[in-house]
């Protein structure tokens, strides 16, 4: 239970570490307001030895802010997290407010974050576990459930599959798993947006003859280019990350992802950097009473009770957000 993330801010010679455990879907929405109210939300947070990093399977969010370097590096959310268009208007609004500052998104997630400080990837990377299951390219019950696109080349053909699920469940399975491919899935053209509303959330491109693999991806796929390296001996696998375009390349323009309506999302992203915060403490305390009062013995880990909260008046967030706005217009214009 909980959202965690490791906030970073560095100093002359190294860095602060901090834990918060409940911030890692709300962190773009705490970071968004600028420099000075995320080193605030930052600090408020509960500092923790350097030893305490969570690793690629806790952190859900992270965040390093470099104040000499006007840099802030992050990932978590929600929508941000897996929306890749919703993400990108995001953080050009984000980018008004931020002014010269660089942001960047960790597309490693926890790895990004603690390899800026000079943490080794080793130190944050789970031991893998994986529990393989069997993999088909059929096409998802519901129209509507697609999280992937899988595009293949055989020969001459290419071959687009919609499916469930994510890309990294499908390559785990190395080349074997073309052995099987049931071509009669495939379309040769597909359009998503007759089929979801929802963008998908990764892709990839299998070319059989020249054994290459394409891939990207809005959510963090830690460690991929060295695990394919074991699972694909002898492909070249390139990472681009959220750079979804690519794949329209690969199919020859034949793959179709929805027109973006970027008015719909500024209002979305609006009403979400106006939802009134929930203190997620309160909402804890309120759970531990309810049981109490039922007469169960309630236990709380200490790392529950690591939040700080750093909130800004609803004006202040709308006079911020309006300024935003107004300067990505003039971009447009």
């Amino acid at each position: 239970m909980g959202q965690r993330a490791n906030l970073v801010i560095t100093k002359q010679g190294g860095y602060d570490l901090y834990y918060n455990h409940w911030c890692a879907n709300t962190l773009p929405r705490d970071l968004f307001w600028g420099p000075q109210h995320a080193i605030s939300f930052i600090e408020a947070q509960a500092k923790v030895d350097e030893t305490d990093w969570l690793n690629d399977i806790w952190a859900e969010g992270g965040v390093v802010l470099d104040a000499e370097k006007k840099l802030l590096l992050f990932f978590g959310g929600e929508e941000e997290l897996y929306n890749i268009p919703y993400r990108r208007i995001f953080l050009s609004l984000m980018q008004k407010v931020w002014e010269e500052w660089d942001l960047r998104w960790a597309n490693e997630g926890i790895i990004d974050i603690a390899e800026y400080v000079g943490v080794p990837r080793e130190v944050v990377l789970a031991s893998e576990d994986d529990d393989l299951v069997d993999i088909s390219l059929a096409p998802p019950e519901a129209k509507d459930w697609i999280d992937t696109i899988i595009s293949i080349t055989f020969d001459e053909e290419t071959l687009i599959f919609p499916l469930y699920g994510n890309i990294e469940g499908f390559l785990l399975h190395g080349p074997k798993v073309l052995q099987s491919c049931d071509r009669s899935f495939g379309f040769t053209e597909f359009r998503v947006g007759d089929w979801t509303t929802d963008f998908p959330s990764s892709g990839l491109h299998l070319d059989f003859k020249n054994k290459q693999i394409d891939m990207w991806h809005a959510d963090f796929f830690p460690n991929v280019i060295q695990r394919m390296k074991e699972l694909w001996p002898n492909w070249e696998v390139r990472e681009h990350y959220d750079h979804y375009e690519v794949h329209i390349e690969k199919t020859a323009g034949r793959l179709h992802f929805q027109e973006i309506d970027r008015n719909k999302m500024l209002v979305e992203i609006t009403s979400s950097l106006l939802r009134t915060p929930v203190n997620p403490l309160d909402t804890l305390s309120s759970l531990v009473k309810r049981l109490q009062r039922d007469g169960k013995e309630v236990s709380v880990n200490e790392f529950a009770y690591m939040h700080g909260n750093i909130n800004l008046p609803e004006k202040i967030r709308e006079s911020i957000i309006q300024y935003a706005i107004s300067a990505l217009e003039k971009d447009v214009y």
